[in-house]
């Protein structure tokens, strides 16, 4: 049995998005493997608050997200009394704010702690000699969510290739479950009984690709009429009334269902026979697509940052370049119109995410980033 650490992870945004989701889905991972692991981030933020929601042990006396000198100090005292009061072994923080402060805390702690840097941020590390010493003189190892991630900090900071792992998140495949119950939101959402859907799930966001998504529709709907195309996700940079309109203007309001922020997604991703995420950016943390795959639906994807290592061309989906207006409309006509595609695909679907991306598997492949170091 491997041995059973205390592992504190650093996660501090000031909203749930997917750095976030990554180190809590982690840290539940972690424990069910038997390791005693603490999340901990800036007094009642989003991550803290649903790591203490999913019964995880929390720290809220740090403010990692304020980088005056005098927080720094703060943050590095408070750290170093944390990891010697709970016997930490491994410090795992996720963004920049929390990297510097547990770099510098351990150059002030009595006992040996390993460091690591899990990175999921769009942006590519700055290549400055500040940036350089802290990655590849204070930290162990660097955990990239996607290659191209990997390949920035290989090419902007000079890290060895060995000291730097891509460890892409993984989903609860047991709850995102085919089977699911889509009665009420089929009524709700006045689907006609013979209709295929097409959906997309995410914020309302330029990067995102919901206006992509909205003109590919246009274009799937003047040879096949009889499709649904769901867009479900709650306001951000655009507005739910700016979609409508578009959609207004090119008489397809017929065929659009249009919905905010849902309490449980499988619901909606239920209704869907093919999943569309068509983002123009982003997407290094790749969650919508793997709920769309654990709950057995082909995928039509854009080639951006993760989505291409968990779709794979022409097995259980299809990939197009971002903005690909035309393409993304062909790749959904091609499965809506072969139905015997649309389950190998289905199929395919569930069968990767099984084999490659349970919460089990990515717990266990940082487990043994962790167990390495400190052996």
């Amino acid at each position: 049995m491997p041995k059973k650490l205390n592992i504190l992870q650093l996660i501090n945004v000031r909203w749930y998005n997917a750095c976030a989701h990554y180190a809590v889905s982690l840290s539940c991972a972690l424990k069910r493997r038997g390791h005693k692991v603490i999340v901990a981030g800036d007094p009642h933020s989003p991550p803290v608050l649903k790591a203490r929601e999913l019964d995880l042990s929390t720290y809220e006396d740090l403010y990692l997200s304020y980088t005056s000198p005098w927080k720094i100090a703060y943050n590095v005292r408070r750290l170093v009394d944390l990891v010697e009061m709970e016997k930490i072994d491994v410090i795992n923080a996720h963004r920049g704010e929390g990297h510097l402060v547990a770099g510098l805390a351990r150059k002030l702690m009595k006992k040996k702690v390993t460091l690591v840097r899990t990175r999921g941020d769009a942006r590519t590390p700055k290549p400055s000699f500040f940036n350089s010493w802290l990655t590849n003189r204070w930290t162990d190892k660097i955990i990239t969510t996607c290659q191209t991630i990997k390949e920035s900090y290989i090419e902007n900071l000079k890290v060895p290739q060995d000291r730097v792992i891509n460890i892409p998140v993984g989903i609860d495949h047991e709850f995102f479950s085919p089977g699911t119950d889509n009665r009420f939101w089929k009524k709700k959402l006045s689907i006609p009984d013979g209709s295929l859907v097409t959906g997309t799930v995410g914020r309302l966001s330029p990067v995102k690709g919901h206006k992509d998504f909205i003109r590919a529709a246009e274009y799937v709907l003047n040879k096949i009429p009889n499709v649904i195309f769901i867009v479900c996700g709650e306001d951000a940079q655009i507005s739910l009334g700016e979609l409508k309109e578009m959609v207004s203007k090119m008489g397809r309001e017929q065929n659009f269902r249009f919905w905010g922020k849902v309490r449980d997604i499988r619901e909606i991703i239920s209704l869907f026979d093919v999943g569309v995420v068509s983002s123009v950016g982003s997407e290094t943390i790749c969650r919508v697509p793997l709920e769309y795959m654990s709950m057995c639906k082909p995928v039509v994807g854009t080639r951006i940052n993760a989505i291409p290592e968990v779709i794979e061309q022409g097995v259980n989906g299809f990939l197009v370049e971002p903005g690909d207006v035309l393409k993304m409309a062909e790749a959904i006509t091609e499965l809506l119109e072969n139905e015997q595609k649309r389950r190998d695909f289905a199929e395919a679907s569930r069968r990767i995410v099984v084999e490659k991306f349970t919460l089990d598997g990515f717990a266990q492949r940082t487990e043994e980033v962790y167990l390495s170091l400190l052996n």
